[in-house]
């Protein structure tokens, strides 16, 4: 157990981003010694701010005030809908040499829709973002999913595009009820752009929780996995990502999905 231990306190300290912040400090105490004290501060501070930031602490935390807004929902408390969106960015798609679609860190929606899917909830599934014809068609159709009930969204590259996009489909089609599907963290941001389309009734089905479970495991999660490292100063980058989107259209006057229902009401 000691060696188990001891490997994995090693291997954190033999990553790069441990070994800069250990840097910074070590030219923070050089810097003291030449009675350079104000630019040792600093050097200070970037350190300390890079050990904050990459605290899987900090990043639970941001990451929880966008997921409990959005709390887990069972099966039996979604009700029937037209369709099911799902958003993008889960799956990579198939290529010459990947004849299968590759999970990636938020497969869980793509998991969430088939779920759905099959416990009857909608027989329509429409994947929203750019390459769905080429990653998550051929993922549901693999799963059960039959291809005529498989419309793709495949011209967006980001949620506003989901948002345009999806709704001119949705409308196409006449559908009115629908479940809206990404991860608890993109939630209130996809909803928020969804809901611009006063005419159609989105149900948030949240999934892909990754703060509240690490936050409910607690004291169960090992010491050298509370370090700062650089997986969790990227999953934090996402979550202030999602602040400022949530921030940038709550400012915005008319909001992007408002002004896409007057301009539909004006042709």
């Amino acid at each position: 157990m000691f060696t188990y231990v001891l490997f994995k306190y090693l291997t954190w300290l033999c990553m790069p981003y441990t070994l800069a912040m250990l840097a910074l400090v070590a030219i923070g105490v050089w810097l003291l010694c030449c009675k350079q004290r104000w630019p040792a501060l600093c050097v200070f501070a970037v350190a300390l701010f890079l050990f904050v930031q990459a605290l899987p602490w900090t990043m639970t935390r941001v990451g929880a005030t966008l997921e409990r807004r959005y709390p887990p929902v069972t099966m039996d408390a979604i009700p029937q809908a037209d369709a099911i969106v799902v958003l993008g960015g889960s799956i990579a798609p198939t290529t010459a040499t990947m004849p299968y679609p590759e999970l990636n860190w938020s497969a869980d929606r793509v998991v969430m829709a088939l779920r759905l899917f099959h416990a009857g909830k909608a027989p329509i599934i429409i994947p929203s973002g750019g390459g769905a014809t080429h990653a998550e068609r051929p993922f549901f159709e693999s799963l059960g999913v039959p291809p005529e009930a498989i419309l793709c969204e495949n011209e967006s590259l980001d949620t506003a595009g989901n948002a345009e996009k999806t709704v001119a489909i949705l409308r196409e089609r006449g559908f009115k009820k629908v479940l809206l599907v990404t991860s608890a963290w993109h939630m209130r941001r996809s909803m928020m752009l969804f809901e611009g389309a006063t005419d159609i009734t989105f149900i948030p089905v949240p999934c892909d929780y990754e703060s509240l479970p690490l936050i409910d495991r607690g004291s169960e999660i090992a010491i050298w996995a509370k370090m700062p490292s650089p997986e969790a100063a990227g999953r934090l980058t996402y979550y202030l990502k999602e602040w400022l989107g949530i921030l940038f259209y709550t400012l915005r006057t008319p909001s992007l999905a408002k002004e896409q229902d007057s301009a539909e009401r004006n042709v």
